[in-house]
C-alpha cells in the first residue's frame, strides 16, 4: 500500500540547522494547492450544513446556538449514549468500517498466527455471548484464585506488582515514555490509581447527587461480589467505598496531578524504600518485571509514600475483596449477563445517565482496537484513507507553521531569546498524517475464538509486556499511541511530534468537496490545537528535543501566566450543571489550546488566500465560513452525568464553551459577524485574553 506518512515542515528544519529528530529519507512530497484560489475555491461547496443553523438567534449572541441551534432542537440522544454529535456521527461511521473488517477476518479462513486470524478470533471470542453466559464468573476462577491465595503483605505486594498490566484496582498507574530529561532513552514512570469512581473529588462532595453516586457505587460492589459468592458482600462493599476513600486522600487533585514539572521525579530504585517504606519494593518491582531497572519516574511521591504507609494497615481480607471487586469489575462486560447488567446499571445509568447498553459488537470492536490496535489500523487504512487527503493537510499544516511564526515575531511581550527558542521548536515539531513510522506486531499475543476472557487477559499483559520491552532500547520516532482508525488528533511533548489519525479526516471535520475557509475551521482548528499544545501552559516546559528545560526568560514566564490567569478567570465563571463551575486551572491546556489554535488556523487561512478576496458562498463571507466551520466541530450534545463527571475530571471543557469561551476574544470574530458592545459575545478588548 501507498506510503502515506507526511513530515512536514522540512525547510524550517533546515533553515534552523540540524536537529535531533531528521525526517526520514522516504518522507512524500505533496505538491500544495493551486495558487489560483479563486479558481479552485469557487467550485468548492460551503460545507455548512444550512439546515443546523438557529435563524432565531444571532450569532452575535451566542454562536453555539446559531450554528447548531436547530440541530441540537430537533436531536434527541440515543438511549445508548452520553453525548452525541459530529463526534459520535463519524465514530459510527468508523464503527461500521470496522465492524466489516471484523466481520470479514471472523468469516476468512485465514492463516493461523496472522493478524487477520487474531482479529477474527477475537471477534468470534466476544460475539459467543452463550459461552461467556455458560461460564459465568467461572472465567476469572484462576485470577480470583491467585487474589484468594495470597496470605501476608509481600503476597498482597506480588499481587499489585502483578496486575500492574491489567490496571484493575492496583494503587498504581503506568506509561513508558522517553525520560523528559533525557530523551535519547526510555523510562518507566508510575502514577497514581486505585479509584473506582472517575475522581477523588466523588468521594467528598456532600451535595445529593454525590452520595446517590456514593450509595450506587456500595450497592454495585455488594451485587457484583454477590454474584461471584463473595459471603457477606453488603459489609465488604461498604468497607470498599471506605478504603478508596483512604486512598482518595492521599491522591493529587487534577490541576496538580497536570503539572508536568511536578509529576517528573526521577528516582534511584534502590532509594523507593527510603521514599515509601511498608511496601516490600523488591517483591512488587519483579513482579512487574522492573526489577532490573536502575531508575524510574515517580510522579506523584507523596501518593506512593501515604500508600505505601496504608498497606500494612489495612487488613489483608480487605485488599484482597478490593482486588476482587476490581477484577470482576473490570472485565463485566466480557462476563455473563447478570455481570454486565450489574456494571452497566451503575457505570451506565448512575455515573452518566445512560439509558441502554450498547450492542455487543460495539464493545467487541472496543476490545479488538485496544488489543489489536494496528493490526486493525493498517486494514483500515487500506480501505479508507484517501491519499488526496494527506496533501490538503500537508498544505494546510505549513500555512499553520508558517502563520505561527509569522505571530512570535508580532509578539509585543516577549523577549527575542524567547522567540528564539520558540521557533527552535516550532521548526522541529513533526506532523504525522494518517500513518504510524512504527506498526507494533502481535506475534506473541495468542487469540483464541473459543476463549473471550483468556483473550483479553493476555492482551491485555502483552500490551504491558510490549511498554517493558521497549526499557533500555534506543527510543523510536512516529509510534502513535492510539489506533489511526480513531477519530482523534494528539501530540506527544517528549518527541515533539503531532499526531491526525486516518479516523479524523471525514466529514465535517474534513470535508474534499468543501472549501478552503470551512476545513480550516474545522480541521485547521485541530491542527492548530494540537501545534499549540506544544506551548500550552505544560507543553511550554519542554524544548525542542522534548526534554523538560526552562527556555524562558523570567519576564516572559510571568507575562505568560498573567495572561493565562486571564483565561482562567474567564472559563472559571461558566457553570454547565447547576452547582459546578467549569475549572478554568484543570482546563487551561485545552482552553490554550482552542482559543490560540483557531487564532493561528484563521491567520493560515488568510495566507492560504495569496492575497485575493473568498468568494460568498451559501450567502457567508470566507471568514464567516471558517468560524462556522469551527463551531461544526462541537455540535454536540450530552446527558448531564457525563457533563459532571467530565467537568470533575477531564481537562477539556464541554462542547458548547470551546466554542463560546474562543470567539468571545477573538477580534477575528468580531469583524467577521460585526460584533458591538452589548452583544452576548463583547468583551472589552482590554478583557480578552492574547497569548499566542
Amino acid at each position: 500500500m501507498t506510503r502515506l506518512l507526511l513530515i512536514v515542515g522540512i525547510a524550517l528544519l533546515a533553515a534552523c540547522g540540524k536537529t535531533d529528530t531528521p525526517a526520514p529519507a522516504d518522507t512524500a512530497q505533496v505538491e500544495p494547492l493551486a495558487a489560483d484560489n479563486e479558481s479552485v475555491v469557487a467550485k468548492k461547496k460551503s460545507g455548512i450544513a444550512l439546515d443546523h443553523i438557529d435563524q432565531a438567534t444571532r450569532p452575535q449572541d451566542d454562536f453555539f446556538q446559531y450554528a447548531n441551534g436547530a440541530w441540537l432542537d430537533k436531536t434527541e440522544i440515543p438511549p445508548d449514549e452520553v453525548r452525541y454529535g459530529s463526534w459520535t456521527e463519524v465514530r459510527e461511521r468508523n464503527e461500521a468500517r470496522l465492524k466489516a473488517i471484523l466481520e470479514e477476518a471472523a468469516a476468512a479462513d485465514a492463516e493461523p498466527g496472522s493478524d487477520q486470524q487474531k482479529i477474527g478470533d477475537f471477534y468470534t471470542s466476544y460475539m459467543d455471548e452463550s459461552r461467556a453466559n455458560e461460564q459465568g464468573i467461572e472465567a476469572l476462577r484462576d485470577e480470583l484464585g491467585i487474589i484468594d491465595s495470597a496470605e501476608s503483605i509481600d503476597d498482597l505486594t506480588r499481587i499489585f506488582g502483578r496486575n500492574l498490566s491489567l490496571q484493575l484496582g492496583v494503587p498504581f498507574d503506568y506509561y513508558v515514555d522517553r525520560d523528559q530529561g533525557d530523551t535519547t532513552r526510555s523510562l518507566f514512570y508510575l502514577f497514581q490509581a486505585g479509584l473506582g469512581l472517575p475522581d477523588r473529588d466523588y468521594y467528598f462532595k456532600e451535595e445529593e447527587k454525590f452520595e446517590e453516586i456514593r450509595a450506587g457505587y456500595v450497592a454495585y460492589a455488594d451485587r457484583v461480589l454477590g454474584l461471584a459468592g463473595h459471603e457477606g458482600s453488603a459489609e465488604a462493599a461498604a468497607g470498599i467505598l471506605a478504603l478508596e476513600t483512604r486512598i482518595a486522600e492521599i491522591h493529587w487533585d487534577q490541576v496538580r496531578a497536570r503539572d508536568r514539572s511536578a509529576r517528573y521525579n526521577l528516582t534511584a530504585v534502590a532509594d523507593l524504600p527510603g521514599m515509601a517504606p511498608g511496601l516490600n519494593w523488591d517483591v512488587f518491582l519483579a513482579a512487574a518485571a522492573l526489577d532490573g531497572e536502575e531508575e524510574i519516574v515517580v510522579g506523584m511521591p507523596s501518593f506512593v509514600t501515604g500508600f505505601a504507609a496504608m498497606v500494612p494497615e489495612v487488613p489483608l481480607e480487605d485488599w484482597k475483596t478490593y482486588l476482587k471487586f476490581h477484577l470482576i469489575d473490570g472485565f463485566g462486560y466480557q462476563l455473563s449477563q447478570p455481570f454486565f447488567d450489574a456494571r452497566f446499571q451503575f457505570r451506565g445509568r448512575v455515573l452518566r445517565d445512560q439509558q441502554e447498553p450498547r450492542q455487543r459488537w460495539e464493545y467487541a470492536l472496543n476490545g479488538a482496537n485496544r488489543l489489536l490496535q494496528d493490526a486493525v489500523g493498517q486494514i483500515y487504512l487500506e480501505r479508507y484513507f484517501p491519499p488526496e487527503a494527506g496533501g490538503r493537510m500537508n498544505t494546510m499544516v505549513e500555512n499553520l507553521r508558517k502563520a505561527f511564526g509569522e505571530s512570535i515575531d508580532a509578539l509585543d511581550w516577549m523577549q527575542p531569546e524567547t522567540k528564539a527558542e520558540a521557533h527552535k521548536k516550532l521548526a522541529a515539531l513533526k506532523v504525522y498524517v494518517g500513518y504510524a513510522d512504527q506498526w507494533r506486531e502481535y506475534s506473541r499475543v495468542d487469540i483464541s475464538a473459543d476463549d473471550l476472557m483468556g483473550n483479553m487477559i493476555r492482551g491485555t499483559r502483552e500490551t504491558y509486556d510490549d511498554d517493558i520491552r521497549k526499557l533500555g532500547k534506543p527510543p523510536l520516532d512516529g509510534e502513535f499511541s492510539r489506533g489511526t482508525q480513531e477519530v482523534n488528533a494528539s501530540i506527544r511533548p517528549t518527541t515533539n511530534e503531532m499526531f491526525f489519525y486516518a479516523g479524523i479526516l471525514q466529514p465535517p471535520f474534513f470535508d474534499l468537496e468543501a472549501d478552503d475557509a470551512y476545513n480550516y475551521g474545522a480541521i485547521g482548528a485541530a491542527i492548530g490545537h494540537e501545534m499549540l499544545h506544544a506551548f500550552d501552559n505544560q507543553g511550554r516546559k519542554f524544548d525542542e528535543k522534548g526534554e523538560l528545560r526552562d527556555w524562558w526568560t523570567a519576564q516572559d514566564a510571568e507575562e505568560y501566566e498573567r495572561r493565562a490567569q486571564v483565561m482562567i478567570d474567564q472559563y472559571s465563571e461558566f457553570e454547565p450543571v447547576e452547582g459546578l463551575h467549569i475549572n478554568g486551572e484543570l482546563t487551561l491546556g485545552e482552553n490554550i489550546g482552542d482559543h490560540a489554535g483557531l487564532t493561528m488556523a484563521f491567520r493560515a487561512y488568510q495566507l492560504s488566500l495569496d492575497g485575493k478576496e473568498a468568494p460568498v458562498i451559501d450567502g457567508f463571507t470566507g471568514e464567516q465560513r471558517f468560524f462556522m466551520g469551527y463551531a461544526s466541530d462541537w455540535r454536540i450534545k450530552a446527558r448531564e452525568g457525563f457533563v459532571r463527571e467530565q467537568i470533575l475530571s477531564d481537562p477539556h471543557s464541554p462542547a458548547p464553551y470551546r466554542v463560546r469561551g474562543v470567539v468571545s476574544n477573538m477580534p477575528e470574530f468580531y469583524q467577521a459577524f460585526d460584533v458591538k458592545e452589548g452583544d452576548g459575545h463583547w468583551r472589552a478588548p482590554e478583557d480578552r485574553v492574547k497569548i499566542w
